[in-house]
């Protein structure tokens, strides 16, 4: 018997889901997402190798402007476009504000089987570190709380499994977060 193939998500409907999400739960709409991800698109792509046709401007440029870069990510987000370019990925993740980006950057890293995990940035803290993994850690027995309010977890338990899931994840990214903080202050470096 052949095994059934198990096709992973693609990577951009993962991205256009939280961004998606990002819209309903939050006062942004798409022209001010559109404009914040044609300022990262910009910065971080080469002139030369840009293939999406994002514009800024000032005044009246500026809302043709909005109104280009609306149109550009509702024809992504629709379909027209079939395909999300590599070049945009990367700019689109990082105009999701939080915590959005990091949920986003999680699912796309657990579709492969891998935990992201963000590095400390700048001088670490020590107390934010242990501070993070105490709130994960908080969030993640709110989350078990109902589905364990039986004694037991079972498949009654399914509704509450993504919030665990997503709980848990953040809980071992705090733990290595601050397992290479304690790297950097111990060794001077990460560990391999």
């Amino acid at each position: 018997m052949k095994p059934v193939p198990q096709f992973l998500p693609p990577r951009q409907s993962i991205i256009y889901a939280f961004t998606r999400r990002m819209l309903d739960e939050t006062g942004a709409n798409a022209n001010s997402f559109a404009m914040a991800l044609a300022e990262k698109y910009l910065a971080l792509t080469a002139p030369d190798v840009r293939q999406v046709k994002f514009r800024l401007g000032e005044g009246d440029e500026l809302i043709a402007a909005m109104r280009n870069n609306g149109q550009i990510l509702r024809r992504y987000m629709d379909g027209t476009v079939k395909v999300l370019p590599a070049d945009l990925e990367d700019a689109w993740l990082l105009a999701l504000p939080q915590p959005y980006r990091d949920e986003c950057e999680r699912a796309l890293a657990a579709r492969r089987g891998l935990l992201a995990v963000r590095m400390p940035e700048g001088p670490a803290s020590t107390m934010g570190s242990v501070a993070e993994l105490f709130q994960g850690y908080s969030k993640l027995m709110e989350a078990v709380a109902p589905a364990l309010a039986d004694g037991r977890l079972g498949p009654e338990d399914r509704a509450h499994a993504p919030r665990i899931k997503q709980e848990g994840r953040r809980v071992v990214a705090a733990v290595l977060s601050l397992e290479h903080e304690l790297d950097v202050a111990v060794y001077g470096e990460a560990e391999g």
